[in-house]
């Protein structure tokens, strides 16, 4: 049975005591002096609002100062065209959200490169993956510290820290390999031509032909750029491709932590829960209240409690299946079953 610390937001504290609290039981035994420590976050989408902000970040960077480590902020770039496509835009869209090293007291590094080609390939033997394209960054760092928003989300029902990592530790080479099973459809009789999906997609892969959006599926990542802006609810993941998702995610995330074993810490923030993720640019309805602050070394058992919390505090045992049609509790099977972790925890309130 694995801990987790939980720093519970009714208990009233500073938020920068609740954050100290979980650190020191959570960083101590990850980080040890002169240790290169990447924090792996998500900065946040132009446009939107309920992302961990600089204030929560920068008390996790400061304790890692504190106990002798070498911090930096980061993250990888995105499939899909917005904020984020490459570094420069990233880092352009992380100021905008309040990230500069001299707010935040460290440097913010773009782990897959300039344009999400830099990588290292790591083979695994999973049942959908053979191999991962791990950002090139995670590989050499000493240390690594996954800080997650805890959320809802349309792909996989529930964002966390195997999320974070089996999605986010990827270059774009190793993202395609997770969602090419997501390739959307068109639902004809909703499509009214309009383009915007031709126009946003970065990777050219629809086009409108005789006024009806067409995938070229060839071409298409699975990046459903196209499902999130097309305003009349015209194009649509497959439903069959979710479970699938949740399964290479697991198998990703544990590839990537191959190399840190005892090197990693969790802490995921459960506020601001919201029922879309924060790669989404704009605003999105919040489904549970406030919770508090969760920090473990096993990611596992950080997202189970994490899962059970939301659900207990919306008193509905199928919240993430009753919004998004996928069940994450899929993930956590997946992910323990492959040794990535122990979904059986001791919640331990600080």
């Amino acid at each position: 049975m694995q801990q987790v610390f939980f720093a519970n937001i009714n208990k009233g504290l500073k938020w920068d005591q609740m954050i100290l609290n979980i650190c020191e039981k959570t960083i101590p035994n990850t980080v040890k002096p002169g240790d290169l420590v990447a924090i792996k976050l998500h900065m946040g989408e132009r446009g939107g609002g309920t992302f961990l902000k600089p204030s929560l970040i920068k008390p996790i960077v400061d304790f890692v100062k504190n106990v002798g480590g070498e911090p930096f902020l980061t993250d990888t770039s995105t499939l899909y065209r917005r904020g984020r496509g490459n570094a420069i835009e990233y880092l352009k869209t992380a100021l905008i959200n309040g990230f500069s090293p001299e707010l935040i007291g460290c440097p913010i590094i773009i782990a897959d490169g300039l344009n999400g080609e830099n990588e290292v390939e790591v083979p695994f033997n999973g049942k959908y993956l053979k191999k991962v394209y791990v950002a090139s960054t995670f590989m050499y760092v000493d240390s690594l510290i996954v800080v997650s928003h805890g959320k809802g989300h349309r792909l996989c029902g529930f964002g966390g820290s195997i999320k974070n990592v089996g999605m986010g530790c990827l270059s774009q080479k190793g993202k395609i390999l997770i969602h090419k099973v997501s390739q959307p459809k068109v639902n004809l009789e909703k499509c009214v031509g309009c383009g915007i999906c031709e126009k946003q997609c970065r990777w050219n892969a629809i086009k409108v032909v005789r006024n009806l959006a067409k995938i070229e599926y060839e071409k298409c990542v699975g990046c459903l750029d196209c499902f999130i802006v097309c305003p009349f609810e015209a194009v649509f993941p497959p439903e069959q491709g979710k479970e699938e998702v949740l399964v290479r995610l697991a198998e990703a995330a544990a590839a990537v932590l191959k190399k840190f074993k005892d090197k990693a810490s969790f802490i995921n923030f459960l506020i601001d829960i919201t029922e879309l993720c924060d790669c989404v640019p704009n605003a999105s309805r919040k489904f549970a209240p406030d919770i508090g602050i969760l920090g473990s070394k096993d990611i596992v058992a950080i997202d189970k409690a994490s899962l059970d919390l939301i659900k207990e505090s919306c008193n509905n045992k199928s919240i993430f299946l009753d919004l998004h049609k996928v069940d994450p509790e899929i993930m956590i099977k997946t992910a323990e079953e492959i040794g990535l972790g122990n979904a059986k925890y001791e919640l331990i309130e600080l």
